[in-house]
């Protein structure tokens, strides 16, 4: 889901000053939404419409603490601006949380950036400085102002793998890949066995986020060593994704183990 807004303007903003929208009267919101059935959100890109003149301007994700009081707890940036052109910035992911408020911020030396752009009637806030992750501050409120900032939301697609339990009777192994959503898992890769029945490519579904294991097993030459050496090392590549997001992709070198008779 895409979260706030952007447009050309003629308004600059002076730093250091941190910018957030709680409220807007009509399209995207600049909340962070519930996005079911995944629990864990990041942010994956953003953009901006930087002036003619460039500058450097942050992303930051703010947590309301109290009436005018918020916390930074994401960022991305500062980053420098292609001068009047929308800027997109990929390829991060910034962890956030339901009721989380996007906005932006101008450190010092970052020239004259757009931080916002002129709506009639509308309210956005600003503080004086520049909060980093962790720290709050109290802010204030200007009107007749949006801010120019916007986010693509998506449930997050990060895994982990982690230990390898060997079973040298069936010179199997079991690979466990922490899940932060639910989705599913495909594990494939040469010489890895892939498929429980038909040699089709089984997923396995992920009911919930944590612990999720993975069998192993070798095929073809592979299995073939393994059953002549008692030993033979594979490379599988495990695809994990989440219910209404992006894959991501690991692999991990696997030694299996057999005892010969």
């Amino acid at each position: 889901m895409t979260i706030g807004q952007t447009a050309p303007s003629v308004t600059s903003c002076v730093a250091p000053r941190d910018f957030l929208q709680p409220t807007v009267t009509s399209g995207n919101t600049y909340v962070v939404p519930e996005l079911p059935p995944a629990s864990a959100l990041v942010i994956t890109s953003w953009s901006t419409q930087a002036n003619t003149g460039g500058g450097m301007l942050a992303m930051k994700v703010y947590r309301q603490l109290g009436p005018t009081t918020y916390m930074a707890v994401g960022h991305d940036g500062a980053r420098p601006l292609t001068g009047g052109a929308l800027n997109t910035f990929t390829g991060i992911s910034v962890p956030v949380k339901p009721g989380d408020v996007l906005g932006n911020s101008v450190p010092p030396s970052a020239g004259a950036p757009r931080c916002s752009f002129d709506v009639s009637g509308e309210t956005f806030l600003f503080g004086i400085g520049n909060l980093a992750d962790g720290e709050s501050g109290e802010f204030a409120s200007t009107t007749n102002s949006r801010i120019n900032v916007s986010a693509v939301v998506a449930p997050d697609n990060r895994f982990t793998l982690g230990d390898v339990a060997r079973n040298k009777r069936k010179g199997t192994a079991t690979l466990t890949a922490s899940v932060p959503n639910p989705g599913e898992l495909i594990l494939t890769g040469k010489g890895v066995k892939r498929a429980s029945t038909a040699g089709a490519v089984v997923a396995k579904a992920v009911t919930a986020p944590g612990d999720v294991k993975l069998k192993i097993r070798a095929k073809g030459n592979r299995k073939d060593k393994l059953n002549e050496t008692g030993k033979v090392k594979v490379k599988p590549t495990i695809t994990y994704t989440p219910t209404g997001g992006d894959p991501s992709t690991q692999s991990v070198k696997v030694k299996l183990k057999k005892l010969l008779r």
